[in-house]
């Protein structure tokens, strides 16, 4: 069983979550303490960042580590439920509700398709 973490990934994971909250890397230095050298040197793969980088990462973004170390899982469906709960998080409630609604119309829709 392969058990390498894929650090490219893991590096464009910080950097799609750190541009979704409008953070440069400068803030989220500031909000992680970790460097703003290393947080870029992360995101392109040219570091291996520490336990305690990334759990201060993860934490900056406000966002749990597995969705960052998510393509280095051999298991996706937690994860994907874990982005979704992401997306939700910061909708109005009937943003939330409409995108809710869709997904279950979306889902019946392709049950119905593939029966």
């Amino acid at each position: 069983m392969d058990r390498a973490v894929d650090f490219r990934s893991l590096g464009l994971n910080v950097r799609k979550y750190r541009e979704e909250k409008s953070m440069s890397a400068e803030k989220l230095s500031r909000a992680s303490g970790v460097s703003k050298s290393h947080i870029n040197n992360i995101e392109s793969a040219n570091s291996k960042p520490s336990l305690e980088a990334l759990v201060a990462i993860a934490n900056a973004l406000d966002i749990s580590l597995d969705i960052l170390l998510c393509d280095s899982l051999h298991i996706t469906k937690p994860i994907k439920m874990m982005e979704y709960a992401v997306l939700l998080e910061d909708c109005e409630p009937g943003e939330a509700g409409i995108i809710v609604e869709m997904a279950q119309t979306l889902k019946r829709k392709l049950k119905e398709q593939n029966e």
